[in-house]
Formats: C-alpha cells, sequence, structure tokens
C-alpha cells in the first residue's frame, strides 16, 4: 500500500514530534532512571526501550511525555524487581567456594581443545549430547557421511592425546 501524500505528511509530522520528545526528555529520563537503578548504563538501556515502546503507540497518546515517564519508571521498577530476586537466590543457595572437576574431565576438556571446530562440534553432539548423524548433519549443513568422517579423524586426535 503505498503513502498517500496525506499519509506521508502525517508520518513526517509524527517522526519530527517523536525526534523533538527524545531530545526534550532523554537527559533527564536517563538522569533520573540513572538515580532510580544507580547504572547508567541500566539507565540508558531503559530509556531506549521507553522510546522504542513508545512508538507503536504514538498516534494513540495524549500525553506521549507522561506515557513514556511511566514506561521508565516501570522499567526500573523491574530493574530493582530482578536485582532483589538475583540476590535472594544468591543468599539462599551461595556458591561454592570452588568448583573441583574431576581429573578426566579435564584432560578430556583439554585434548577436545586439539580438535578443529566443527570436529569438536561433531564429537560433543554425537557422544555428550547423543545426537544422531542425521540430526548433527542437519544442525551443521552436512551430509551424514561428513559427520562421520568428522568423527572419525576427531577420534584419531582424541586417542592420541589421552593415550
Amino acid at each position: 500500500m503505498e503513502a498517500t501524500p496525506l499519509r506521508q505528511g502525517a508520518l513526517a509530522k509524527s517522526e519530527s514530534a517523536m525526534t523533538s520528545l527524545f531530545y526534550a526528555e532523554r537527559g533527564g529520563l536517563v538522569r533520573m532512571a540513572t538515580l532510580m537503578v544507580g547504572s547508567a548504563a541500566e539507565a540508558e538501556e531503559i530509556v531506549q526501550d521507553a522510546f522504542v515502546a513508545i512508538g507503536p503507540r504514538w498516534a494513540s497518546l495524549e500525553t506521549p511525555g507522561a506515557y513514556l515517564r511511566t514506561t521508565v519508571v516501570n522499567g526500573c521498577a523491574q530493574v530493582l524487581r530482578r536485582r532483589s530476586a538475583e540476590q535472594r537466590a544468591l543468599e539462599s543457595h551461595p556458591p561454592h567456594a570452588s568448583v573441583m572437576l574431576p581429573t578426566n574431565l579435564v584432560e578430556i576438556r583439554d585434548a577436545l581443545d586439539k580438535l578443529n571446530d566443527r570436529q569438536r562440534l561433531v564429537v560433543v553432539l554425537r557422544y555428550f549430547v547423543d545426537m544422531h548423524d542425521d540430526d548433527i548433519a542437519e544442525a551443521l549443513g552436512v551430509r551424514p557421511s561428513s559427520v562421520r568422517s568428522l568423527a572419525r579423524r576427531a577420534l584419531t586426535i582424541l586417542r592420541k592425546e589421552l593415550s
């Protein structure tokens, strides 16, 4: 559907109004959000998300500035709720001071590093994820015979590394 001159004029006016709102409100909203969440980076993201959210609703908003501020406040509240939930989870399940991997797992991980990317993918998908060759071939965009060939070469390398 082609835009009529009237529709093009309305779109241009709408874009101009949104641009004006962005330049008028962005700085204050970022400062407000920074004070609320304590992080300038998160505040920038919240404000950006709010401007994105206002786009589809622009034509139906009577007071876009108020809607924008409310959206930013709600975004900040969401970040703070998520932080609080993460903190409660950490307090109830403290991380282990150190995770000791079994020696053979470390050796396997080191041996896998000797493989090229495709060989490593095939070995992991075949032996650790238990996928069939046809499924691996589809996932990698190769033929099943290529999967078997990659696996055979990889196993040769792994035998040398692990012996």
